[in-house]
Formats: structure tokens, sequence, C-alpha cells
């Protein structure tokens, strides 16, 4: 079988197929991008590797940032309600009354 890739116009996409991997991703496929390809499918894996390639990708425990889910419960008084927004984020209520608490030391330093 003769590959023919124009190297001065490669890209992953044309690689994948000049390389017949289609239907072969268990064979072809290192098993980090192999488990990328079974979750999210080969284009969004074939944008992660040309994006990120080489690099360690660390993905946190929690999805969002501690400060937007304090603005979140910032918009109740309701202690069950603030309780459920910071869960249903990862949080503790607790954890999040801090970042609260936090916020307002230093607004009152500023004034």
């Amino acid at each position: 079988m003769m590959i023919s890739i124009d190297l001065d116009n490669k890209n992953e996409e044309v690689v994948y197929k000049a390389f017949s991997v289609d239907g072969n991703e268990s064979e072809a496929l290192n098993d980090s991008y192999l488990e990328l390809y079974e979750l999210i499918g080969r284009d969004a894996m074939l944008k992660l590797f040309k994006y990120f390639r080489g690099d360690k990708i660390d993905c946190p425990m929690r999805l969002y940032r501690p400060d937007f889910i304090a603005d979140l419960v910032k918009q109740t008084t309701d202690r069950r309600e603030r309780a459920k927004i910071a869960r249903a984020g990862g949080y503790t209520i607790k954890f999040i009354e801090g970042v609260l608490g936090k916020r307002r030391k230093e607004n009152e330093s500023e004034e």
C-alpha cells in the first residue's frame, strides 16, 4: 500500500485518512488518544491533539470557579438554596461563604 501525504500542507485529518485509521483506532491510536476518541469522538480528539499535544492537561475536580459559584449564592438569602447551589458547583456552603467573607473584607479594606 502506497501512502501519499503532502508534507507541505499536512494536517492531522489528512494523515488520519492516509493511514486508514478509521475503524482501526484501537490498533492505531496511543491509549490516551484512544480513550479521548471513545469519549468525545474523532474530530474533538484530533482538535485536542493539534492544540495540546505534548502538554500535560490538568482537569480540576470542579468545573466551576469558586468566585462564580459565590456570585450565584450571593443572589439568594435562603440558606438551603445557597447550600444547594454550592453543592451543585462541587463546593460546600462553608467554603463558598468563606469566599464571600474574604471578598467582603477585601472590599472593606479598599474603602
